[in-house]
């Protein structure tokens, strides 16, 4: 793949996700003004959204970030703290799913390419202190599934217990700063 096309693909994935926020702040408008919409999001309550995030957390169902939605949950009366602590919850969720996926995977890839999750064994036994801060600023800061991280240690052998606290306050502070953005933003905007 050529430089050209890998921008390509950079770009079409940011208008795409550049779209759905948009798509989000547009039916948060319409949601405000529609009282069968306020109502269908409202049934649901905070359980819908943290059914919404596992979705959202599987990134290879549903490739789009839940928290694009939080105007959708605001807009339905639900408040925004909530939001942010049932995301958080839902994304857990979804972390370990994929955990669980990463750690069935294990003896196939290890059948397949024994030298690869030896290498990752090795890298792990070697700078095992870097594991906490490294998952907690992946999952905090890097805008990239959280599946990419967690299969991998999976794999690695590592406890899911050893990487939950990490994975919660990562996902907390990322749920917090991009649904705090996302609802600026459509305050601004409407």
């Amino acid at each position: 793949m050529n430089i050209q096309s890998k921008t390509w693909k950079l770009i079409s994935i940011g208008a795409g996700i550049a779209f759905v926020a948009v798509l989000a702040l547009f039916l948060a408008q319409w949601i405000v003004t529609s009282p069968l919409a306020q109502a269908t999001i409202t049934s649901l309550g905070y359980g819908g959204v943290v059914l919404v995030a596992i979705i959202g957390g599987l990134n290879f169902i549903v490739p789009i970030p839940a928290v694009t939605l939080t105007p959708l949950f605001t807009a339905s009366g639900l408040l925004l703290p909530y939001i942010i602590l049932c995301l958080t919850i839902g994304t857990i969720i979804a972390d370990y799913i994929g955990y669980l996926f990463g750690n069935l995977s294990r003896p196939v890839l290890y059948a397949q390419y024994p030298k690869v999750v030896t290498w990752l064994e090795t890298k792990m036994t070697t700078k095992p202190h870097l594991l906490l801060p490294i998952t907690f600023l992946y999952a905090a800061f890097v805008p990239l599934p959280n599946e990419v991280l967690v299969i991998p240690l999976a794999v690695m052998g590592i406890k899911f217990k050893r990487m939950f606290l990490p994975l919660l306050f990562g996902n907390l502070l990322n749920q917090a700063i991009y649904a705090t953005s996302i609802q600026a933003v459509f305050t601004w905007w409407f």
